[in-house]
């Protein structure tokens, strides 16, 4: 026995390989992950082509609050009201990927055409 450690040399061996484990599985803790991939929701667009008139107008369009873009190639697109035959319905904004870089997107309205509102759906430009 050595008479400068505390414990036999048979015991101090075992110590080395606990103490390299335990320094891994600190290590270990360290390890950072990626943050899972956001995901988008969005609302289905008109059909093309797709015609309304309706003879009432519609509400003003409601406050809403941007959430944080999902990525750089993303556009954020103003909530809307459609209507689905009966009454309006608002349509919340949303983030869209866009089809091409620098495209631009030129959301729905509601024109006054003939006595009543025309819904023009929206487009990428």
């Amino acid at each position: 026995m050595n008479p400068n450690s505390c414990f036999p040399k048979t015991k101090r061996s075992l110590f080395q390989p606990v103490g390299f484990a335990l320094g891994l599985s600190l290590l270990a803790g360290c390890v950072v992950e990626p943050p899972p991939p956001r995901r988008v929701y969005v609302e289905p667009a008109p059909p093309v082509g797709e015609v309304v008139i309706v003879r009432e107008a519609p509400p003003p369009p409601r406050e809403e609050i941007i959430t944080l873009s999902p990525g750089s190639r993303y556009v954020w697109c103003a909530g809307y009201w459609r209507h689905d035959g009966r009454a309006y319905v608002w349509m919340p904004g949303h983030w869209m990927r866009r089809p091409r870089a620098h495209a631009e997107w030129i959301g729905p309205r509601w024109e006054v055409r003939g006595g009543g509102y025309f819904f023009v759906g929206g487009t990428w430009r």
